[in-house]
């Protein structure tokens, strides 16, 4: 009888099991979307093609991030901009290439800084699911090593079962 009670452990223990293979799974397949979107932080500009490439998990969160930053930068670049006008950085108001030269290179340093700051979000999370994956397959390998001596009582219970009914093994 007590092989009945090993059994139903081990099935306890293979339900287990299945949910950590799930959650690893899972927390895989995040880690290689953060991978891919934290390549795509990591240029200087963000095409249409870039954008289609961005997983599908992270889509919406990705354009939101990317319409994000591009607004930031802009504000930034403006203000700076504006200061630089403001100062007479520029002189007169002749030189109208070098005005929009000067406002396109600090819109892109604005725009890298704020992606550095995703793409620093962006690995903290990796790190916390890296954490967690870690925790779930220490988890699955004790569950492992308890489901092989579930297997080795289960045996044993049911020797001895047959041998005390005087059954032939």
């Amino acid at each position: 009888m007590g092989f009945l009670m090993f059994l139903a452990r081990k099935i306890s223990l293979q339900n287990q099991d299945n949910d950590i293979q799930y959650q690893l799974t899972t927390i895989n397949n995040k880690l290689q979307d953060y991978t891919n979107y934290a390549s795509i932080l990591s240029q200087d500009s963000v095409s249409i093609s870039d954008i289609s490439a961005l997983p599908s998990s992270l889509f919406a969160q990705g354009m939101a991030d990317l319409t994000n930053a591009h607004y930031q930068a802009l504000q930034i670049s403006n203000a700076q901009f504006g200061q630089a006008m403001g100062s007479g950085m520029f002189g007169n108001n002749q030189n109208v290439q070098i005005q929009e030269v000067a406002k396109q290179k600090m819109y892109e340093n604005a725009r890298k800084q704020i992606q550095k700051q995703l793409a620093m979000k962006l690995n903290e999370e990796e790190k916390s699911l890296q954490a967690k994956k870690t925790r779930l397959e220490a988890l699955d390998a004790e569950i492992q090593q308890e489901l092989q001596g579930m297997d080795q009582k289960i045996a044993g219970g049911i020797k001895s079962s047959i041998s005390t009914y005087g059954l032939q093994g």
